[in-house]
């Protein structure tokens, strides 16, 4: 048998491989582009997407300028009790018992303390005793002034005698009077040895214990009302005499809404503060469940500010980003888009009070404008008031709106 040259062999042991490698390189060539040509398509489908719709219709408002805005303001108070007092002996003596211990809830004219009251027990005693010896006194002035009586009408002693009889009848009775009235006294000095509770409340301090020598209007418990709470607050002027006494008003304490009334108003301004003092106070004893509300609690009240600023109240959706801090609104004027540059002064829920290149009347478009440029021509434009335009939800494609350090984003939801 006959023998092929060796070079033929060699092409012919190559051959299958430079087929693998031709057809590999082949089928990496049609699937790259395939990729280029998907992403074309993508492009071109997202180019479509964005393109600016020319003579577009538009849904427009009337822009209404304002000299100020309300802003609301959350201010905080402090819970006080309607009353607090540190109670004490209007006496001296030694402090015989404490009756009551701190943190107990007392009523009106209970027993709180007692002073020892031995050396008025023996005082009160000794009164009583001179209290008979002058009221026998008394009695026998008494009779000798009604025996002279007697004998001087039968004119056998003198008139002088008898004006003796009743000056020592007098002088006898005044003697029992004085007695009485030291007597009694006593009695209100061993009356005020025992300290009652002047209101309904809880003891939350206990100043001194038994044993204690205590001096006159020294404080021995401090006794807190707690059936009704106060909330003291400090407002700016305008707006504490805006409020009237009796008006009702809600206040909230953590995750607590809190009914209250207004008190009063204070006629002088805080030195410290510069604000006016209000006063409401809180009836806890309406609610089936009393909060948990103890004085020195913080409360929080919502009042509206007046902020003196030119400017207009504007939908978010109408809001597009722009440069240090600014933000871009559209406007159509002679039926074409124009930019307005405005500066967000304050943002309520939906709508942003704006200052800036803006006038009364300028037709603000109001939706849709991630769809408009610059000198658009617009062929139809419909007025929407911005009452019903916050009330009837006309933004057709609603929009996801952030504010984070004055940047606002408007994310379209498809």
């Amino acid at each position: 048998m006959s023998q092929q040259p060796i070079s033929e062999q060699t092409n012919l042991k190559a051959t299958p491989i430079k087929l693998i490698i031709i057809t590999g390189v082949s089928f990496i060539a049609l699937i790259v582009t395939l990729i280029f040509a998907g992403q074309k398509n993508v492009l071109a489908l997202d180019d479509n997407k964005l393109m600016v719709i020319q003579q577009a219709k538009v849904e427009v408002s009337d822009i209404s300028i304002q000299s100020s805005y309300i802003k609301p303001r959350t201010v905080y108070g402090r819970v006080e009790s309607l009353q607090q007092s540190q109670i004490g002996f209007e006496l001296n003596g030694l402090l015989k018992e404490v009756i009551v211990k701190e943190g107990r809830v007392v009523n009106k004219g209970d027993v709180l303390a007692q002073l020892d009251t031995a050396r008025l027990v023996a005082r009160k005693q000794e009164l009583e005793s001179s209290l008979k010896s002058a009221q026998a006194n008394a009695r026998i002035a008494s009779l000798s002034a009604n025996r002279f009586k007697d004998l001087v009408a039968k004119k056998v002693e003198s008139q002088q005698r008898l004006d003796e009889a009743l000056a020592n009848l007098d002088a006898a009775d005044a003697l029992v009077n004085e007695v009485d009235a030291r007597l009694a006294s006593l009695e209100v000095e061993i009356q005020k040895s025992t300290l009652f509770a002047p209101f309904s409340g809880q003891i939350v301090t206990q100043i001194l214990d038994e044993g204690t020598v205590v001096n006159a209007g020294q404080g021995v418990f401090v006794i807190l009302q707690s059936n009704e709470l106060e909330a003291r607050f400090g407002l700016p002027e305008q707006t504490a005499y805006k409020l009237q006494p009796q008006q009702p008003v809600v206040l909230k304490a953590q995750d607590m809404t809190l009914p209250a009334i207004v008190k009063s108003i204070a006629k002088q301004r805080n030195l410290s503060t510069r604000t006016i003092d209000a006063v409401m106070t809180i009836d806890i004893n309406q609610f089936e469940k009393p909060p948990r509300l103890v004085t020195g609690d913080l409360v929080s009240l919502t009042v509206d500010i007046p902020i003196a600023k030119t400017g207009a109240w504007v939908p978010m959706s109408s809001l597009a980003s722009a440069v240090r801090g600014l933000w871009t609104i559209y406007v159509v004027n002679n039926n074409r888009v124009e930019t307005r540059l405005v500066s967000i002064e304050f943002v309520n829920n939906d709508f942003a009070y704006v200052s800036g290149a803006i006038a009364q009347g300028d037709k603000l478009v109001v939706t849709g404008i991630h769809r408009l440029a610059p000198n658009q021509q617009v062929s139809n434009m419909i007025n929407v008031p911005l009452n019903d335009f916050a009330l009837n939800g006309l933004n057709k494609k609603p929009q996801q709106t952030n504010i984070i350090d004055n940047h606002l984003t408007l994310n379209t939801l498809d």
